[in-house]
């Protein structure tokens, strides 16, 4: 709506002109002579007979600019600079007011929409999200998501930013040390000796599991496919030896952020041969902040993908750009 005219010609306030005003080939708006709160734009035809603007941005919104006092509604081109990267954050409602860098990717004109899988998501969280766009060094107005997500899973999962595998069954989870470094000073005339604490406070321990192929699983341990099961196992195996952060995450809603090492596999004896228990020891490296995340590789990116619309307004996808 803008000062009460819509141009779908619709009701007492519709469009000055006998005829809806057509939006073919719109590349530019240009407003003036009026005070303006909001422009918005869709191609969604149904909106005309309802006479109400969604809640939410929609895939066929073309624009939605809240200007709040300001001529740039949330635009960086306004002064000419133009947008090069985006930012992605979180946080969760229910504990902090801080927001958590989790993306960021360029920016490219030729894509429209971008995709982010939040692998590294606690168990029972009530996420928000938001956007900030970049143009070089300069950050633009951050920009929260409509809607919270709220995290539900079960069972044990290690995770990175292109890997999640659940940890399910035989999983053993050794004991937990909670490391505390410390110096031991020895004096010549008192009883005791002195002992200075430092600031080290970090945890280590070890778990193992019995990895197992979706076919094995449905067919209930009566059959083995002996190739399928060591093709998983080597892919577990490859991605706990590599380089980078992982984050253990727990249904509890504990989430370690740790350096693997030590893997190790064991077969299974008699007709079980084929399948081996993986086990490694794992250390604690950071709390699940951006220092942490930017030093263990765990910024995350997205998936780009583009869509056109049809001469009735409906949605093309083209996925390859």
């Amino acid at each position: 709506m803008i000062i009460d005219y819509n141009y779908f010609g619709v009701g007492l306030h519709g469009n000055v002109f006998d005829t809806a005003i057509s939006t073919a080939e719109l590349d530019e708006v240009t407003m003036g002579a009026g005070l303006w709160d909001e422009l918005f734009i869709s191609v969604d035809t149904k909106i005309g007979q309802e006479m109400l603007k969604p809640k939410h941005w929609q895939l066929k919104t073309i624009m939605d600019a809240k200007f709040k006092g300001s001529l740039e509604a949330g635009s960086l081109g306004a002064d000419g600079h133009v947008v090069t990267k985006i930012q992605l954050y979180r946080r969760d409602i229910n504990k902090t007011n801080e927001w958590l860098l989790v993306g960021m990717w360029d920016y490219d004109e030729d894509f429209n929409v971008y995709s982010f899988v939040d692998r590294l998501a606690e168990n029972q969280a009530n996420y928000e999200y938001a956007i900030l766009p970049v143009a070089d060094k300069i950050l633009g107005d951050l920009t929260q998501t409509n809607k919270s997500v709220r995290v539900e899973y079960d069972g044990v999962f290690i995770s990175d930013l292109q890997n999640n595998f659940k940890v399910e069954y035989d999983l053993k989870k050794d004991t937990v040390t909670h490391v505390k470094n410390y110096s031991e000073m020895q004096t010549l005339n008192g009883r005791y000796p002195i002992v200075v604490s430092g600031n080290q406070n970090y945890r280590t321990s070890s778990m193992s599991f019995l990895p197992l192929t979706d076919e094995q699983i449905n067919s209930r341990g009566t059959k083995i496919n002996g190739r399928s099961e060591r093709e998983l196992r080597e892919s577990i195996v490859n991605f706990l030896q590599k380089g980078g952060a992982k984050v253990i995450r727990n249904s509890n809603g504990d989430m370690t952020v740790a350096a693997v090492h030590s893997v190790t596999e064991t077969p299974r004896e008699g007709n079980l041969e084929d399948l081996s228990d993986i086990s490694f020891n794992y250390v604690e490296i950071g709390e699940l902040e951006y220092e942490t995340m930017s030093k263990g590789g765990l910024i995350g990116s997205a998936g780009k993908s583009k869509y056109t619309f049809d001469e009735d307004g409906e949605i093309i996808w083209n996925n390859g750009g």
